[in-house]
């Protein structure tokens, strides 16, 4: 089995992982000529931030942004529109993954009510 500690490092590890993992593998399939243009190739972008929104629905605590992850990276990266996506947008979103992965690890990891948080215990 593994536990609760095991099983959020390994999403905490996954979210950067997949998105900075799926931007090399872009660069390498475009320098495999297997693509044409790696900066519409955000698949790592999306796998992280479904990793991510699952990681905070699992903590006692929700965070809204990093649970809506998903719908941005389907704005962003899926649904047609007037801007591209290109590689800067990619490092960008996954950067931004990474830093809400530790703000969920650090903020959203403690029930309402314990010390350290700014929310008084509520019945």
């Amino acid at each position: 089995m593994v536990t609760v500690a095991q099983r959020d490092l390994l999403l905490s590890a996954g979210v950067p992982l997949a998105s900075f993992g799926g931007i090399a593998v872009a660069i390498a399939l475009a320098n495999a000529g297997l693509i044409a243009d790696p900066g519409s190739f955000a698949w790592g972008c999306v796998i992280g931030s479904v990793l991510l929104a699952y990681l905070a629905y699992l903590k006692p605590r929700r965070d809204l942004v990093s649970l809506c992850a998903p719908l941005f990276a389907l704005i962003i990266f899926i649904v047609p529109g007037d801007l591209r996506p290109n590689m800067l947008t990619q490092l960008l979103f996954a950067a931004t993954l990474t830093v809400l992965v530790i703000r969920v690890n650090r903020s959203f990891s403690k029930k309402r009510g314990d010390a350290g948080t700014a929310v008084p215990e509520s019945d």
